[in-house]
C-alpha cells in the first residue's frame, strides 16, 4: 500500500485550476479563500508574494507552494494595491481553468495558479510540522525539472483550450501537489517533518504501511517494534520524536479515520465496521469512537446522510 496515496484518497483531494494569469504592471491579487493549499508558478516575468508577514521575490521559473488558509498577496511591486482574485474573474468575464488578463501597460508576468481543497480530519496530520511556504527556485535541478515539465504541460493545455483541457489540467495539478509535498519533506533536516518524514523513514515507514493496511490486526507496541527491527523502548521513543504521539495513539486515530471513511463510502453495518478497524464488540468500538470523534457512530452516520 502507498500510505500517502491512500491518505490523500481518504481526504478527497480536490484541485481547483484558476488558470493562466497574464498580468501587466501595475497589478495586484489577493487570495483569501479559506482553502488549505495553493500553488503558483512563474513562467514569465516576476512578482512579489506576501504571506503571514513574509515577503518573497519570485522570478521566472520559480514556484511556490503555500499551506494554510491565511490570505496571501501577489503583485508586481510591494507598493501596488491588491484586489480579490474572484472579483477580477467576474470583472473580466474570464473562466477558471482558462486565461485571465489583468493590469496596466507595464512589464508582463505570467502565473499558473491552483488551489487545493480537502475533506477529512487527517489533514492536520498531513500538514503537521511543515512550513507554510515552500519557495523553489528554477535552478534546473532534477526535482525542479520534473515540476517544470508538468507546469509546461498545464500551460499548454490552458493555451490550447481543447475539449477536456480543464480536466487534464486538474489531474496534472494533482501530480504537482505530490511533487510539492515530497520536496517539502526533503527540505527538512533529519528527524523533522512529522508524518510525511516518517513515511520516508525505512523503519517507521514499514510500520505505518502495515498499520494502514491492517488496522484490524491486534497490534501491540512490541509487535510494531519487531516489525521495525528495533527494541520496544527505542521504537516508542523514535515514534514519539518523529510523529509527536505514541504508536497506540496513532493507531487509534487511524482506526477512527478509517471508520468514518467506511461510514461515508459504504452501507456496511456498524458491526462490520467495528471488526474492520480492530474492535471485537460494537460497545468497545462505540466508546472509542465517541471519545475520539465526539459523537456516537450512529449519530455520526446520520449526519452523513444528506451529503451522501
Amino acid at each position: 500500500m502507498d500510505v500517502l496515496a491512500d491518505s490523500l484518497r481518504s481526504l478527497r483531494l480536490k484541485t481547483e485550476v484558476y488558470g493562466r494569469l497574464e498580468l501587466s504592471a501595475p497589478w495586484g491579487i489577493k487570495l483569501d479563500l479559506g482553502l488549505p493549499g495553493f500553488f503558483h508558478a512563474v513562467s514569465r516575468g516576476g512578482c512579489w508574494l506576501e504571506v503571514e508577514g513574509q515577503r518573497i521575490a519570485l522570478a521566472a521559473g520559480d514556484w511556490v507552494f503555500i499551506l494554510g488558509s491565511a490570505p496571501h498577496f501577489l503583485r508586481d511591486s510591494p507598493r501596488t494595491r491588491t484586489r480579490p482574485l474572484p472579483e477580477l474573474y467576474e470583472e473580466t468575464g474570464a473562466q477558471c481553468g482558462g486565461v485571465l488578463r489583468h493590469g496596466g501597460d507595464g512589464p508582463q508576468t505570467t502565473l499558473i495558479s491552483f488551489s487545493f481543497g480537502f475533506a477529512g480530519a487527517w489533514l492536520d496530520r498531513l500538514l503537521a510540522g511543515l512550513p507554510h511556504v515552500l519557495h523553489v527556485r528554477g535552478d534546473g535541478s532534477g526535482a525542479t525539472r520534473q515540476v517544470e515539465s508538468v507546469i509546461q504541460l498545464v500551460a499548454a493545455e490552458m493555451e490550447a483550450g481543447r475539449p477536456g483541457h480543464e480536466l487534464v489540467a486538474t489531474r496534472l495539478a494533482d501530480v504537482l501537489f505530490i511533487h510539492a509535498l515530497r520536496m517539502h519533506v526533503e527540505a527538512f533536516p533529519e528527524g523533522k517533518g512529522g508524518w510525511l518524514r516518517a513515511l520516508e523513514d525505512p523503519q517507521l515507514g514499514r510500520v505505518l504501511q502495515q498499520l494502514h493496511e491492517r488496522p484490524q490486526h491486534p497490534w501491540t507496541v512490541e509487535a510494531m517494534a519487531k516489525l521495525a527491527s528495533m527494541s520496544r523502548s527505542t521504537f516508542a521513543a523514535r515514534f514519539q520524536q518523529v510523529l509527536g504521539e505514541s504508536p497506540l495513539t496513532y493507531l487509534t486515530q487511524w482506526r477512527m479515520h478509517t471508520a468514518t471513511r467506511l461510514m461515508a463510502e459504504s452501507d456496511a453495518s456498524m458491526t462490520a465496521i467495528a471488526e474492520a478497524v480492530g474492535y471485537e464488540t460494537d460497545s468497545a468500538f462505540g466508546k472509542a469512537f465517541k471519545r475520539h470523534v465526539g459523537s456516537t457512530p450512529a449519530a455520526y452516520r446520520r449526519q452523513l446522510q444528506p451529503s451522501r
